[in-house]
């Protein structure tokens, strides 16, 4: 979140202090205060100039991320990239290219996807993308807002340097948890990569 912090205008909250076990699991986090409510819990009572005013926000907060450019694929301290989803996550890397971070990728899940659909699914993915910052869990909850304006985005856990279409994959999971959320996505992720969200989603079903 320091990177964060030095470089865009993002609402995050400072780190004060980070408690871990033995094994260097993060047990809690001591940070800022940060006001404001979830926004799944405010979208339903929002006005549609806010829902606006939000998306718009969102989408200049997006844009700032994502003009940070990176050289491998991992965390923002040279960690561990993280692929998977709500309870099932592996850890691998950090990646010097693409085309390694795609080799474990489908390290995980290509001997679950039926033989007729491996060679086309290895194909969607290519090994030329930009790399940039992403969140990586662009999810209604773990956005605040107040007044119709974003205040903070919070859980950085699986934020990191990754390939430019991860931010989109990652955040269509979550376009459905919110009535009419669907409506603003354009505006947030303008749409592109739709070979890559489409691929990602079949390929989720065998991650597990």
């Amino acid at each position: 979140m320091r990177l964060v912090a030095e470089r865009t205008t993002i609402p995050v909250p400072r780190v004060h202090r980070v408690e871990s076990d033995e094994d260097g699991r993060v047990l809690k986090i001591h940070m800022d205060y940060m006001p404001g409510t979830p926004l799944d819990r405010a979208w339903p009572s929002m006005t549609d100039t806010q829902k606006k005013s939000v998306a718009e926000d969102l989408r200049n907060y997006v844009d700032q991320l994502r003009a940070l450019k990176g050289d491998y694929i991992g965390a923002a301290d040279h960690g561990q990239a993280v692929i998977g989803q709500r309870t099932v996550f592996h850890e691998g890397g950090p990646f010097d290219n693409e085309g390694e971070f795609n080799e474990f990728l489908f390290s995980k899940i290509i001997s679950r996807v039926p033989q007729t659909f491996r060679y086309h699914a290895m194909k969607t993915f290519k090994d030329s993308h930009q790399i940039m910052f992403t969140h990586g869990d662009l999810a209604p909850r773990n956005i605040l807002v107040l007044d119709g304006h974003v205040t903070a985005l919070l859980d950085w856990e699986h934020a990191g340097w990754y390939p430019e279409y991860w931010e989109y994959v990652k955040a269509y999971r979550d376009f459905n948890a919110v009535p009419s959320w669907l409506d603003y996505v354009d505006t947030i992720l303008p749409p592109r990569y739709s070979e890559e969200i489409v691929a990602m989603s079949y390929l989720s079903q065998y991650s597990h």
